[in-house]
């Protein structure tokens, strides 16, 4: 079972990965066509078990009453788990295929994605709308400084190496002072999700506009939910 880590935190041992999904979607509405956001955007849904899943019954918790929330198992415990996601909260994810750069399906075996490296000024006037994921870690907290390097296998399946780092927004610190690290070792790649208001005509206009080789994909339906899978 894949592992997701956050360092120094009370667990050096990290917590089981027990949902790992990986899909795209596309950016077409107006808004977006203004906000200079139009394109292909990937999304990755995470989920851990319980923080305390793997701890012994007769372990204590914490016992210095001054130890910091990051530190503290009993602060954790009291948030359960993990989600860190693209899609959880709202359709976010990070930009793989443009207009002036078209995403090529055949070149991603080894490509490395730095997304929402944030300037100083862009981290003292924080718009959590604008990050590519949202993480619920001890509440919901904020995250940035992604790098994600894709690593094939076979077929549409990969190895995900993933660090970055996080904000307790939720106590409104919005410094990222803290490191998270992930390895996944096999996942496939969903597809592209086609909303229920595109036609198909449509949905293959955005295909052909954001990837480079559209003749890799191929729409698939079911019961209603359309996709477009790699063939």
């Amino acid at each position: 079972m894949d592992r997701i880590y956050f360092v120094d935190n009370p667990w050096p041992n990290g917590h089981p990965i027990i949902n790992f999904e990986w899909s795209a979607h596309f950016k077409y509405k107006e808004g977006d066509e203004l906000a200079g956001k139009v394109g292909l955007y990937f999304d990755f849904h995470l989920e851990t078990a319980d923080y305390y899943k793997e701890d012994d019954e007769n372990e204590d918790d914490d016992n210095d009453e001054a130890v910091s929330d990051w530190k503290s198992k009993i602060v954790w415990n009291n948030y359960h788990s993990c989600t860190l996601s693209s899609t959880e909260w709202d359709n976010k994810g990070f930009l793989v295929g443009s207009d002036k750069a078209p995403f090529n399906p055949e070149t991603l075996d080894g490509k490395e994605f730095r997304i929402d490296f944030l300037s100083k000024d862009e981290q003292e006037d924080l718009d959590l709308d604008l990050t590519a994921f949202d993480v619920y870690l001890l509440g919901h907290d904020a995250a940035a400084f992604h790098t994600i390097k894709f690593t094939k296998i076979e077929g549409s399946t990969y190895q995900i190496d993933w660090k970055g780092k996080l904000a307790l927004a939720y106590v409104a610190d919005y410094e990222f002072r803290y490191d998270f690290h992930t390895f996944i070792s096999s996942v496939s790649f969903k597809g592209i999700t086609i909303p229920d208001e595109l036609t198909d005509d449509k949905a293959y206009e955005l295909l052909e506009r954001f990837i480079s080789k559209p003749s890799l994909f191929e729409m698939q339906n079911d019961n209603g939910k359309r996709q477009f899978v790699l063939k």
